[in-house]
This record gives structure tokens, C-alpha cells and sequence, in this order.
């Protein structure tokens, strides 16, 4: 937690006043607590550092740079010919996991898959703003 090593640097003084304050053993565990809720009074959130990211905009820049090349290499095709094919897999005929049995009978099943199956569902739409039938793909 970089607050605690800025508390260390920074705040000599009062962190060893706090934890003269605590029993030994929870002292740490007790200034994590109060910078956690600290924290969260403020508005802070945890995340994970990442090693380098792109400014929004040098990713803006490259977007644009992208659609001007998009643009220049499929202008030729008409909007009836450039489709858009997004695909999403989910899972159906999921069994349920908790079930109303009579108390002390069976909570076994009579029929029934232990596992569910998966499908794909695929939308598609023309630049012209036709959309198609969902096509289904499932395991043969």
C-alpha cells in the first residue's frame, strides 16, 4: 500500500504514536483497517498498476488514424455489401443449483443433465442499417 510507505517517510511521528496506541500484534493490521475506510470516505479505489498505458490521446489519435484507413481501403464497397458480425456465447439448459426438496426426503433429481450445453448466438447488421436473422451455432 504506497500510503503506508508515504506515512513511513513522511509521517514518522505519527505512526509510531498510533501504534504505541495498539496492542503489538494487531498495530498493522489495525492502520490498514483506518487506511481502508479512509479510502473509502474519500472516494479511492484499489486497482492494479499497470506498466504503461496510452494517454486517451494517443488512443484517440490511433482511432482516427485506424477509420481513416478503414475508410480509404473499403470505400469501393457499397453499404449493402460491408457487414458487422458480432458473436456472444452463453450457456443454456443450465441446471439449477439449489432445488425444494421435503425436508428429510431425496434432493436427488429424476431426470435431467448435470452439465449444460453452449450456444452462439451471431447478430449481424449492414452499414446500410439492415439487420439479419440471430443465427444459432451449437455442438453438432
Amino acid at each position: 500500500m504506497h500510503i503506508i510507505n508515504w506515512i513511513k517517510r513522511s509521517q514518522r511521528t505519527w505512526l509510531l504514536d498510533y501504534l504505541s496506541t495498539k496492542v503489538a500484534e494487531f498495530g498493522y493490521k489495525s492502520l490498514v483497517q483506518l487506511l481502508r475506510r479512509f479510502c473509502r470516505r474519500h472516494g479511492f479505489s484499489r486497482q492494479r498498476s499497470a506498466k504503461s498505458q496510452s494517454t486517451q490521446g494517443d488512443l484517440s489519435e490511433l482511432r482516427d488514424e485506424f477509420a481513416l484507413e478503414f475508410h480509404r481501403s473499403y470505400s469501393a464497397h457499397s453499404k449493402e455489401c460491408t457487414y458487422n458480425v458480432d458473436e456472444t456465447g452463453f450457456y443454456y439448459d443450465m441446471p439449477s443449483h439449489l432445488i425444494w426438496a421435503v425436508r428429510g426426503g431425496s434432493s436427488k433429481i429424476s431426470a435431467g443433465e448435470k452439465h449444460s450445453m453452449r450456444m452462439t448466438a451471431v447478430l449481424t447488421a449492414r452499414a446500410d442499417g439492415t439487420k439479419l436473422p440471430i443465427m444459432f451455432i451449437m455442438k453438432g
